[in-house]
């Protein structure tokens, strides 16, 4: 190619072409001064958008079998929260009967004890809305 055929990069172009495709401009991100682990670097995006509180629920639904029992948990699982309270569904008036009267102390111990009572304050007991 010969030098009068090259096309000269034009600064004003790129400031014209730049706002209407809304290109940022370009910085350099800093480097962290030490390595961190990822699972703080996903908590806390986590924590910025809204997600953290609402995880560990989904902790609590893969862990229900070792929380509660094996025989418990094929009568039972998670059902909704309502603030601190955690509403278990149950598949059988049977269990609802048995877990309310000597259940819920023990299952909510080991509820506060994996997850906090910052998290579960109480238990309560229904039957299941989607077994009817």
């Amino acid at each position: 190619m010969k030098a009068g055929n090259r096309k000269r990069f034009n600064r004003g172009r790129w400031q014209v072409e730049k706002e209407r495709h809304q290109i940022s401009d370009y910085r350099p991100v800093g480097y962290a001064k030490e390595a961190c682990p990822i699972s703080d670097v996903v908590s806390s995006q986590m924590k910025k958008i809204g997600l953290a509180d609402k995880h560990w629920v989904t902790v609590l639904d893969d862990e229900w079998t070792s929380l509660v029992g094996d025989a418990v948990a094929k009568h039972t699982k998670p059902g909704r929260m309502q603030g601190k309270h955690l509403i278990v569904f149950v598949d059988s008036s049977v269990w609802l009967g048995e877990l309310s009267r000597y259940g819920s102390k023990k299952l909510l111990s080991n509820l506060q004890e994996r997850f906090g009572k910052n998290k579960i304050g109480s238990v309560g007991f229904q039957i299941d809305p989607g077994d009817e």
